[in-house]
């Protein structure tokens, strides 16, 4: 029985495994891209953008349409007939069937300027959904990797657990050989215990992390899954002028502050359009199938000239509001550079950064782990104390700490650099379409 137990357990286990997916960076970007309420919500902006488009441009286009009148009027007059006075009621009916064309020829440029504004603001929207695309891929990135890194630790944390547990069962065989005292016991003891505790506090680390990605991935809790060590890749940037005159071309965020930059010098001139005479010009073509009156058919040529002569100041408000709307898209498109220009830099400094720091924190592994295994060999000899074996090894464990931290933070600072730059979207699109 506890045999077919064994079996059933086993199977279990293996198809647990199998139906958890594990996933590469590029994958979980694309899920993200997929299923965060963010990119969606990004993607509604960008599409009733271009619906306002539409909207704005049918103004040009030829009108028709369908109609049907029914009217009853009652006529009502007295008579006086016979020496009585009668009150008599007529109806009359109307009835009319019409179809109407009519096209707008010209509105002193107002419906040009406005499909000009509203093709910026669509334009804009778009690098908007752009710009939250390679925001999602970045946070995506840098949450994955602190997955990793988290695992990293909690493997970490068990080496330095089994470390302390190797170097109390030296402290209790010298105890019992009479060569060490019963405080290098209690010490190598309590080195257990802060190991064990750290473990436990690295596990949780990598549960919280996983989780926040899976968030940041907007996926369900019954969707399994697991992440993999991406390979090395070799990533060498240009100067930094170069990657500095690459974001300003590249970065969404610049392009949308562009594009509304536009749309407030479009809504500018429609508002400096208002103080001026407006002059409209309609054609209106109407026939009647069915109808009661004398004629079927209608032509009409409408001129319409109209100035506002007092309006309580409003159209004057509405031209200074519109050329401090004008003023603030360019102020902001100014900061946007700005803003630019220091994430690249900043990017660039962390990326050179976290290169100088791996390379150091792999020497200092190296060193450390060799002065540990000797500080250890020596105690088990006599030639050194246990004081010296517990600080070589919380030499070691910090100089692990750090390398893994530069690694990862070399690896976050690959994908902050290209999104600085304004390339991270066409990488990972380029990645998902192979």
């Amino acid at each position: 029985m506890r045999r077919w137990v064994m079996v059933a357990a086993t199977l279990c286990t293996v198809h647990l495994a199998a139906a958890q997916r594990v996933l590469t960076l590029d994958e979980c970007v694309r899920i993200a891209w997929g299923e965060q309420p963010q990119v969606a919500i990004a993607e509604r902006d960008w599409r009733v953008a271009l619906e306002r488009v539409k909207s704005v441009r049918a103004n040009l286009f030829p009108q028709l349409s369908a109609g049907y009148q029914f009217r009853r009027f009652l006529s009502t007059r007295s008579v006086f007939q016979l020496g009585l006075t009668r009150v008599i009621t007529e109806p009359t009916d109307f009835r009319e069937t019409s179809l109407s064309l009519s096209q707008l020829l010209f509105d002193t440029f107002q419906t040009p300027l406005q499909i000009r504004q509203a093709r910026a603001q669509a334009n804009a929207a778009s690098f908007a959904y752009e710009r939250t695309r390679a925001d999602i891929a970045l946070r995506v990135a840098q949450q994955f990797f602190a997955v990793l890194q988290a695992r990293a630790q909690v493997q970490l944390q068990r080496r330095v657990l089994d470390r302390a547990r190797r170097l109390l069962e030296a402290a209790e065989a010298g105890y019992k050989a009479g060569t060490a005292a019963r405080l290098d016991v209690l010490r190598a003891q309590v080195q257990v215990r802060t190991a064990e505790v750290d473990l436990l506090a690295a596990q949780n680390q990598e549960r919280v992390a996983m989780l926040t990605l899976r968030n940041l991935m907007g996926v369900n809790d019954d969707f399994a899954f697991d992440i993999a060590e991406p390979p090395d890749e070799t990533f060498a940037p240009p100067s930094l002028t170069v990657l500095l005159a690459q974001a300003l071309r590249q970065r969404p965020e610049v392009k949308q502050g562009e594009w509304q930059r536009a749309s407030a010098d479009a809504a500018k001139q429609l508002a400096r359009l208002q103080t001026f005479p407006l002059l409209t010009v309609t054609g209106n073509y109407s026939r009647y199938p069915s109808t009661t009156r004398a004629i079927d058919k209608e032509w009409s040529l409408n001129l319409i000239v109209s100035y506002p002569i007092f309006d309580g100041g409003r159209v004057r408000a509405e031209l200074e509001q519109a050329q401090l709307q004008a003023e603030q898209a360019e102020l902001s498109l100014k900061q946007t550079l700005d803003t630019v220009r220091l994430e690249v830099q900043q990017a660039y400094l962390n990326w050179q950064n976290a290169r100088e720091r791996w390379s150091a924190a792999q020497l200092a592994v190296k060193e450390a782990s060799e002065t540990a295994r000797l500080t250890e060999e020596a105690y088990r000899t006599g030639a050194a104390s246990l004081l010296d074996v517990l600080n070589a090894q919380v030499a070691l464990a910090q100089a692990e700490t750090q390398e893994i931290q530069a690694r990862y933070d070399l690896r976050r600072a690959v994908y902050a650099l290209r999104h600085a730059v304004g390339e991270i979207v066409t990488y990972f699109a380029a990645r998902t379409h192979r």
